[in-house]
C-alpha cells in the first residue's frame, strides 16, 4: 500500500519540475527578447531623431542666412546627453541594460554645425553641449541657418514656444 502511495508522490513531484522545467527557460527566453526589443526600438528612434536633425540642418544651410525650422520630436528616456564635436558630428550618448553607447550622425562637411552653448570650447574648436534637448519627452527643437561673423553656420537650439 506504501509503494503506491510513494509512487502517485514521485508521479507528483516530476509533473511539477517538468512544468518548472518549461517555465523557467520560457520565462527567460521571453524576458530576454522582450530586453533587445526594446533596446532595438530605442536605437531605431534615435537613429530616426539623430538623421532627421541632420536633414533639416543640410536643407536649412542650403537655404540660406535666416533660414529655419523647429522639429517635434519624442526623446526618449535612454538619451542622456547630445554633443556636437568639431561642428560636424552630432553624438547621442545612450544608456540601456547593455551599458552605456554612442550614436553619431555626420553632417556633410560643408554644414557647420554650432548650438547655443555658451561655453569657450563651443566657440573655438566646434564641440558643443546639446543637453538642454536631451531627456525623456515631447522636444521642439529649433534649426536655424546664422551668420557667425561672415560665415553661415547652422545653430541647433530649444526652442521655446
Amino acid at each position: 500500500m506504501t509503494i503506491s502511495k510513494s509512487q502517485s508522490a514521485l508521479e507528483y513531484l516530476m509533473i511539477i519540475a517538468i512544468t518548472l522545467g518549461i517555465i523557467i527557460p520560457t520565462s527567460y527566453l521571453f524576458f530576454r527578447y522582450s530586453s533587445e526589443s526594446n533596446i532595438k526600438i530605442v536605437d531605431s528612434q534615435i537613429g530616426q531623431i539623430g538623421r532627421s536633425i541632420i536633414d533639416t540642418a543640410e536643407t536649412v544651410y542650403f537655404s540660406g542666412e535666416g533660414a529655419k525650422i523647429v522639429l517635434e520630436v519624442n526623446m526618449p528616456k535612454e538619451a542622456e546627453d547630445i554633443d556636437i564635436v568639431v561642428r560636424r558630428e552630432l553624438v547621442f550618448k545612450v544608456t540601456s541594460i547593455l551599458g552605456t553607447t554612442e550614436m553619431v550622425f555626420f553632417s556633410s562637411a560643408s554644414v557647420p554645425i554650432i548650438s547655443s552653448d555658451p561655453s569657450a570650447g563651443c566657440a573655438t574648436n566646434g564641440n558643443c553641449d546639446l543637453s538642454v534637448i536631451s531627456g525623456i519627452g515631447m522636444k521642439k527643437i529649433k534649426i536655424e541657418a546664422i551668420n557667425d561673423g561672415g560665415t553661415t553656420r547652422v545653430r541647433i537650439s530649444s526652442f521655446q514656444g
